[in-house]
């Protein structure tokens, strides 16, 4: 017998590490976001690394790539227009996005104070509906803490582990490109931590044969702020991006 303690949990979808201009646009535009407007969850959480600022990176990169922050201001705004009628959205900055801060700071601190030039701004969040929170930030889906991420340790959980450990709280974050969970009972009490995956490229120019995993998450918020967390890594079937919600198979 069931126990119905809830007939109205709220359910988000929770994304990160696109990575604009290196999303996987058929994962992404022919799987995730077609699921997510058959879901219709109640809210949409971008949890960072969205877009790369490729050309804002310190690290080397591909003199004739065509990439530019145009680029990516262009392909932002037609993922937003996706989430056009979402009634929650939000997006977390990742230390992708901080790199504009960065760049700014370093190589024309005068234009600091400009609002035009704030990564909110500039990217149009506000435009779509998107509330803005910078890296670092956090909300909570009820006992569930989401954040970009900071951490990144050798193997899958690890990492899952390594957040639990620095916010002392069930976590659900990005960064690492990796899938995995961390489960632990303290005084009677359980927590768990997640890696939630990306939605990248698995194939980048500046990494040979990642150990990453594509994927992200549904979760579903109760009354007393409980949460369920399902997972969704995205693997190749039969030469087509596949994963499973529930009972249901997804294939792209």
């Amino acid at each position: 017998m069931s126990d119905r303690v809830d007939s109205n949990p709220k359910v988000y979808v929770i994304l990160n590490d696109l990575q604009i201009p290196w999303q996987d646009k058929r994962v992404l535009d022919n799987l995730v976001l077609p699921f997510i407007e058959d879901l219709q969850p109640d809210g949409v959480i971008l949890n960072g690394d969205i877009v790369d600022s490729y050309q804002l990176s310190e690290f080397t990169k591909d003199p004739l790539s065509k990439w530019d922050l145009g680029q990516e201001i262009k392909e932002a705004h037609q993922l937003m227009d996706r989430l056009e009628w979402v009634e929650e959205k939000i997006w977390i900055g990742g230390n992708h996005e901080a790199r504009l801060r960065k760049y700014v700071w370093k190589h024309a601190p005068a234009l600091a104070c400009l609002p035009q030039i704030q990564f909110e701004t500039l990217f149009g969040l506000a435009d779509h509906g998107f509330k803005w929170l910078p890296y670092g930030k956090y909300i909570r889906l009820g006992k569930l803490l989401v954040t970009h991420g900071s951490l990144v340790i050798k193997h899958s959980a690890m990492s899952a582990k390594a957040h639990f450990d620095k916010y002392g709280c069930s976590v659900l974050h990005g960064h690492t490109h990796r899938m995995g969970s961390y489960y632990i009972t303290q005084r009677g009490v359980p927590s768990v931590a997640y890696e939630n995956g990306c939605l990248c490229r698995l194939d980048p120019e500046y990494a040979d044969s990642p150990n990453w995993q594509r994927g992200f998450s549904v979760v579903t918020v109760f009354v007393g702020s409980y949460f369920n967390v399902q997972q969704c890594p995205i693997v190749n079937v039969r030469g087509k991006p596949t994963f499973h919600y529930g009972t249901e198979r997804f294939a792209g």
